[in-house]
Parts: structure tokens; sequence; C-alpha cells
């Protein structure tokens, strides 16, 4: 198996590309890799882009069938977790940025290695994320 070399990137659909890498860059601290627009058959298209933070690289996948973006193309994802230093600041900072989040705080779960916070919000395009930092590491 030594010809598997690991997670190369993970697709999320947009409604909007340039909003969402606007989003992904601007708040989170990604940087821009790559971008095309993709002609595809029966004049649809998609505009990609992948940005990436240290590594984790997304590609933002927005099609010109708008509806793939709520229904997904092939299974589901329940969210994307981003590994942060010091959550309650980064929070704090997010949320001056206008960025809600679906608790108040960061939620501590001591059972999970060892002790953890995270908490989630919403991308541009609705899709789910986690901040998530390890506590005593």
């Amino acid at each position: 198996m030594s010809n598997f070399k690991g997670l190369a990137h993970i697709g999320l659909f947009t409604e909007d590309v340039e909003a969402s890498k606007s989003f992904y860059m601007n708040n989170l601290g990604f940087k821009l890799d790559y971008e095309t627009k993709l002609d595809k058959p029966n004049n649809a298209w998609s505009k990609i882009a992948f940005i990436n933070l240290n590594g984790m690289v997304i590609e933002l996948i927005e099609p010109s069938d708008k509806t793939l973006v709520k229904k997904g193309n092939n299974g589901s994802v329940d969210h994307l977790t981003i590994e942060v230093k010091n959550l309650p600041d980064i929070v704090s900072n997010l949320k001056t940025r206008g960025i809600t989040f679906e608790t108040e705080v960061p939620i501590i779960n001591e059972k999970l290695y060892n002790g953890v916070q995270i908490i989630f919000f919403r991308g541009p395009s609705g899709e789910r994320l986690e901040l998530f930092e390890f506590l005593g590491r």
C-alpha cells in the first residue's frame, strides 16, 4: 500500500467561489493554491479554487447547476474541522467579523483525546465548520 500517500484535498460545493475564497482566506488564514474554470458538456461549467492552510487543502467547487450545492453529488460530509491554538481568542476575533457560532462559547469535552474544546459555525454556502483545540498539549 506504499503507493497511497494520504489525503490530497477535500471538495466542498459552494454557491459562489469568490465569496468562499474570501471567507476562508480573510477569516481563517487559507492561501490560494490554484484556480480555474472547467467547461463541461451541455454548456455546464464549474469554477474551481484550491485553497491551503498548512497542508490542509480544500477544493471549492462552484457548479453552474446551483442545486448541487445543497444536495451534494455523492455521499455527504457532516463537517470540516480545523485544528487551532487559543480557541477563545480566535472565536472572539471571528465574532468581530460577524461570524456567528452554534454555541456562545466553545464546548469542552475532557473525555475526547484527554481534553479538547470545540465550536461550530457555518461557511458562506452553509457548510458546517468546526474549530478544534487539544487541551494540555
